[in-house]
Order: C-alpha cells, then structure tokens, then sequence
C-alpha cells in the first residue's frame, strides 16, 4: 500500500515538473541549434563536431528550462485567476524548488557553452538576457515582448552556427524564426480571452514564406553542393510547416474562439516549428542530417500527443 502511495506521489511530482517545462515545447528547440550548425556547415564552415554541437543543444536547451520556469514565476498570480491548475499557483511545486531548479538551469546552461568557446559562451549570456528582459520586463508590453521572444529562439539558430563557425547564410533563417516566434507570441498574449481573429492570423504563415524565399540566393549559389535528393526532402519538409501553419490559421479565421481554442492554435504553430527546422537540417546532405529530420518529424505527432497532458503555452 505504502509502495503504491510512493509511487503515485513520485509520478505525480514528476508529472508537475514536466508540466512546469511544457514537455512538448522542449521537443522543439534543439532543432533551432541544428538548423542553424547545418547551415553553417553547407556554406562552409568546418565538419560538424558532434561533441561540440550536443553540448550546444543541451546548454539551450537549459537555458530555455530556465526561461520556463522563471515565465511561470513571474506569472504566478496571473496564473492563480486565468490558470489555477499550472504547478506553481496548484503549489504542486514550491516556490523553493521552482527557483533551485531556476539556477541549476542557468548554471548549467552557462557552463556548458563556456565549455565549447568564448564566442558560444558570449552568444549564451546574450540569451539569458534576453529571455530575463522578457520574463521580467517586456512580457507585458505587447511588440517589445514578442521581439524579445522572437529573438530567444532566433539566437538559438545562431548559437548552432556560431559554434561551428560563423556564415552569414544562416541570417535569413534567422531572421524568418524570430519573426515566426514573434508572431506566435503576440497572438498568444491574447490567449486567456475570447477573440475573433482577423486576416493578421496568417502573419506567421508570412514570416516563413517570406524567410525561405530570402534564402533562395543562398540555396542557389551552393547549389553545387546540395543533392537533389536532400532539396526534394527539403521541400516537402517546408511543405508540410506552410500547410500546418496556414491551416491552423484558416481553421480560426473570422471565428469566434475561446481562449482553450487559441492556445491550441498556439501549440500548432510551436509544433509547425518541426519540419521547418527539419527542412533546413536536411539540405546538408549527411546520414545524420537524414536521421535528425526523420526524428524531428516524428516530434510533430509526439507533441500533438503530448500536448493532452501538457500544456504547450
């Protein structure tokens, strides 16, 4: 009986942690770093350093961790009205272990980029700072908070290219995430009220559109060195996240929604996330590249899964 009561309170403690770091979310940020080293790596830089570039992806991955936990914080009694069930204002997590679990991400977030090079180091603590500025200062105030959200995920992209070595081809993407991200939390500011949305609702789908059409200088002067076999796979990769975005979009237009509508509408376009990186991932042509786009791919329904039980924003 004891045994069973233990292990309840076990799942039941990890289950609010998880929910905490929106599980669902954290599937889609190693992707921004990938995205970004294979981009690096056609246009140029070195071989890519697998060891290296893990403890990329793990110190952005703890930095975002931190990021998390730290929006919940500052949210808390916004979330005891709008939000009553999210762990820290239900108080299935301490304030106490909300912020321990605060700094161990930060530490080790900071640490490990250190232990890949000054430059990934100085791009890291320039993504602390900013996701700070928008948790504590600029979440409120509707287009600086968004930028500042923006840029999180698009430092992500350039953190995986800088720690192989900085090519400007990477920029366009860049740019194209941190509008995309932009966008997706402007309209998720809104996310607790009833709404109409009218035709701004297809700005995202706009941002990637507008992102790989600026990259098509880049896709074409190495085009030399992209197989047609991978560009086929990109296309359909950036196929499937136009589809996903545009339709989530669609399906919302002119409609009068309830604020569970919208945050599902904003869990899409997190998602959507997925084959965009995927596409850029697979243009360098690899078995790696191969295998990181059918795992990112197969991300996309385990988020839709996932997001039952987690929530995604």
């Amino acid at each position: 009986m004891f045994a069973r009561r233990n292990k309840t309170t076990g799942w039941t403690r990890l289950q609010a942690w998880l929910e905490l770091f929106r599980l669902p979310n954290l599937l889609t940020v190693p992707g921004d770093v990938l995205a970004g080293a294979s981009l690096a790596v056609l246009a140029g830089a070195p071989t890519v350093d697998f060891w290296r570039l893990s403890r990329v992806v793990l110190a952005v991955l703890a930095i975002y961790a931190m990021g998390l936990v730290q929006n919940d914080w500052v949210d808390l009694a916004e979330d005891r009205y709008h939000r009553p069930k999210r762990p820290l204002p239900s108080k299935r997590i301490s304030s106490t272990s909300a912020a321990l679990a605060f700094l161990l991400c930060l530490v080790l977030g900071v640490l490990l980029a250190l232990s890949v090079s000054r430059q990934v180091f100085a791009g890291t603590l320039l993504l602390v700072a900013l996701a700070w500025s928008y948790n504590v200062f600029l979440k409120k105030r509707l287009w600086g908070g968004a930028i500042s959200m923006g840029l999180c995920r698009g430092m992500s992209v350039l953190l995986g290219a800088i720690s192989l070595g900085w090519q400007s081809a990477v920029l366009p993407v860049f740019a194209g995430t941190t509008a995309y991200i932009a966008c997706v939390t402007w309209f998720a500011e809104g996310e607790n009220r009833k709404q109409i949305p009218d035709a701004r609702i297809y700005y995202p789908l706009y941002c990637f559109g507008i992102a790989w059409l600026l990259s098509l200088p880049m896709l074409l002067y190495y085009r030399t060195d992209i197989t047609p076999g991978a560009f086929l796979l990109s296309l359909l990769c950036f196929l499937a996240a136009f589809l996903s975005v545009g339709y989530a979009g669609f399906s919302v237009h002119n409609r009068s929604i309830r604020p569970e509508q919208m945050r599902a509408l904003i869990a899409s376009w997190l998602r959507a996330l997925l084959p965009w990186q995927a596409g850029w991932i697979v243009l360098f042509d690899s078995t790696w590249a191969v295998a990181v786009m059918v795992v990112l791919l197969l991300f996309w329904p385990l988020g839709i899964l996932l997001n039952k039980y987690f929530s995604q924003s």
